[in-house]
């Protein structure tokens, strides 16, 4: 009961939160990777 209760009390919170307005300039960092699994002398590892 304390989970159901803690939700309800922040779900105003969130719902505010997702509900507002995106202005301004946000800045973002992607990042991109490729592993791969590959076997060399009958031994497995990653490649980066």
């Amino acid at each position: 009961m304390r989970v159901t209760r803690l939700c309800g009390e922040i779900d105003d919170k969130v719902k505010a939160f997702l509900g507002r307005p995106i202005e301004g300039d946000w800045p973002y960092l992607w990042i991109d990777a490729t592993y791969v699994k590959v076997r060399q002398n009958a031994a497995s590892s990653l490649s980066r």
